[in-house]
């Protein structure tokens, strides 16, 4: 869904301790100008002015706690309407604003329907300014659906909605086909934004192309992974594709489509999610990697476990391409960890992967469609998970050591 806050106007601007504040119209109140004030203040203005929702049916900045909800949260911006049988106002729609810099990922959708679940709003929404997702719940159902757009507030009241359809999964790309598209997609290296594309114009084609090969294979979600015992970990549930927002050690940020495989590993249950991405160090983009990210997350913690530049641990002889890692690692904020200690522990849980300085993770044929079906490709995503499970064995060995 698409809303085009471009046309939406500001309200005024006045300094306030030497810094720029909007008007709010609704708060009546002086609000210091950010990336994520301004799409409140565009949203705002497109409700009156596009969606004709009356100035006094909106609520910013609202604390739940004023709705009888047990919580020091405020949400973004509530819709209310008159509910005719009590006489009084009740929230119908929440609305969650982010920065442009923010990505809507399945983090910002909880919180979302969070929100909308706790106000019991029948509609949800979420908007950085570029893209915005608008969701309605349907009481047959008992869940939220996506839909085409967030109605008028005369539809919205009368519960008139158009539902998105989904419509089916495009083909996957024919492997005789990968070849020619992944040329022209690489043509942008004049205007290069690492931020808008998956694999590098920098990185040396035949590892483009296998990238190319492998992002495909984890975002056709038709297939999936085959359940049950994989040497040291179990797979509950082939996940599918997620919007997921992670960080890593050096303060970076990665999101996108995730594959995301619900294991259970030691008697603890983990998402553990595969991203194929750019990856540059410090602010310049001169010289951008493609990256292989595997993410581990579970209640408490989110975060990299593994980043595999594949310009810098994948070769290709023939069309055979082989996956290793050089085992550098960071631990958060303590630097470096010893490739030898990591080796002791990689080799505790799968020591088949141990190659002299090197962990060779598995080797694929390019000379096909790979699938989560195809025994090679399950063997390179089981031996990922053990290796990226491994590395987080370490980091917390490292981190209770230094604590004592």
């Amino acid at each position: 869904m698409i809303i085009n806050l471009e046309k939406a106007s500001l309200p005024p601007v006045y300094t306030r301790n030497g810094k720029d504040c909007y008007l709010d119209p609704v708060r009546k109140m002086l609000i210091y100008v950010t990336p994520e004030e301004t799409v409140r203040q565009k949203v705002i203005s497109y409700l009156i002015n596009s969606l004709e929702v009356p100035i006094e049916m909106i609520a910013v900045e609202e604390h739940l706690s004023h709705y009888g909800v047990q919580s020091k949260r405020r949400a973004d911006i509530v819709i209310h309407q008159v509910d005719d049988t009590e006489e009084v106002l009740s929230p119908i729609a929440v609305i969650e604003c982010k920065s442009p810099n923010v990505f809507l990922s399945e983090r910002t959708a909880d919180q979302m329907l969070d929100y909308a679940n706790l106000l019991g709003c029948e509609y949800a929404v979420m908007i950085n300014g570029f893209d915005c997702f608008s969701y309605k719940y349907k009481e047959d159902s008992d869940q939220y659906v996506q839909t085409e757009k967030l109605p008028s507030y005369s539809d919205m009241s009368n519960g008139i909605y158009e539902e998105l359809e989904i419509g089916e999964l495009p083909q996957r790309v024919a492997f005789e086909e990968m070849e020619g598209i992944l040329k022209e997609s690489l043509q942008y290296k004049i205007d290069f934004d690492p931020w808008e594309y998956d694999i590098s114009p920098q990185t040396p084609f035949e590892l483009a192309h296998a990238a190319f090969n492998l992002s495909e294979c984890l975002l056709d979600t038709r297939i999936k992974m085959p359940t049950g015992k994989y040497g040291k970990f179990t797979l509950i549930e082939d996940y599918g594709v997620r919007l997921l927002t992670y960080g890593n050690s050096s303060g970076g940020t990665f999101y996108g489509p995730y594959r995301s495989f619900l294991i259970e590993y030691n008697g603890s249950t983990e998402f553990v999610s595969f991203n194929i991405t750019t990856y540059w160090k410090g602010t310049s983009p001169d010289k951008v990697k493609t990256c292989l990210c595997v993410a581990i997350d579970n209640e408490k913690t989110t975060h990299h476990a593994l980043q595999l530049v594949i310009d810098d641990n994948v070769s290709v002889e023939g069309d055979t391409v082989k996956f290793y890692h050089h085992g550098k690692i960071a631990i958060g904020n303590r630097g470096s960890g010893k490739i030898d200690e990591l080796r002791m522990f990689v080799n505790d849980l799968c020591p088949q992967i141990i190659s002299g300085k090197r962990f060779y993770l598995g080797s694929l044929k390019n000379n096909r469609n790979w699938t989560l079906e195809d025994k090679e490709v399950i063997n390179l995503i089981e031996n990922l998970i053990t290796y990226s499970l491994a590395r987080d064995e370490y980091r917390k060995h490292i981190k209770s050591n230094t604590q004592r």
